[in-house]
């Protein structure tokens, strides 16, 4: 019996000494992490942010509202830009036990100079895939057979998004060089599944990618072109 008991203990004490001695390190190496960020924002002109709180929550997935964590804002070509953490849990249940998922993603967040009607151009996944196949193309598509069998564009007027995603915007997305992304207003906003901020190097580059899909919208002369929507001002 007490021979059962010592290893019963053994069994559960050294991963309770193990956590015990890591979670200290772990402590230290986040705390070293945001240091680094913070200097790299100081650095830089940046704003840095340990948590914050935007509306445009509201576009991403599992739409938590105090899903944002570590959040930098500056300039990328001219453009004020933001590169935030954020995450959201979900759960699940099997009988007697549930597991919580945390889901963490990166996002870039791009102000343009005016806003605009809402638009989108995001991959396809295969629900969009079998629509597209059963029921043919929306008025949006851009008739380049490649563009429009891997992405879809989500707009209320089909003129309009016609005229902002051009050949060199779908290029661009034909080659991979910029990601998916919604624009409301005048943010333009785009995420990525991943981690946190770990080099902080990173974080032009992939605001800089954003910042490519601005260059590459439009631009649209709503006055000259009297089929379009009026932009709001």
């Amino acid at each position: 019996m007490e021979a059962a008991v010592l290893v019963f203990g053994v069994l559960f004490g050294i991963p309770l000494v193990l956590l015990m001695a890591l979670l200290p390190i772990a402590i230290l190496a986040e705390r070293d992490r945001k240091a680094r960020l913070r200097d790299w924002a100081v650095v830089n002109g940046w704003t840095f942010q340990e948590r914050s709180f935007a509306p445009w929550t509201a576009r991403l997935p599992g739409r938590n509202p105090r899903g944002l964590g570590v959040t930098l804002t500056g300039r990328v070509g001219g453009r004020w830009v933001t590169v935030a953490e954020y995450s959201y849990e979900t759960t699940s249940s099997t009988g007697e036990s549930t597991t919580t998922t945390t889901h963490r993603y990166l996002v870039a967040l791009v102000l343009l100079d005016r806003p605009h009607p809402a638009l989108a151009v995001r991959q396809r996944g295969l629900m969009s895939q079998f629509g597209r196949a059963l029921f043919g193309d929306k008025p949006t598509a851009t008739g380049n057979v490649l563009f429009d069998a891997r992405f879809r564009i989500d707009a209320m007027a089909p003129a309009y998004a016609k005229a902002m995603v051009g050949p060199a915007l779908v290029a661009a997305h034909i080659a991979g060089a910029v990601p998916q992304w919604s624009l409301v207003g005048s943010e333009l906003l785009t995420f990525a599944p991943g981690g946190k901020l770990k080099d902080p190097n990173l974080i032009p580059w992939f605001a800089g990618q954003l910042c490519q899909v601005a260059d590459l919208l439009g631009p649209v002369d709503f006055a000259a072109r009297p089929g379009l929507p009026d932009a709001p001002r």
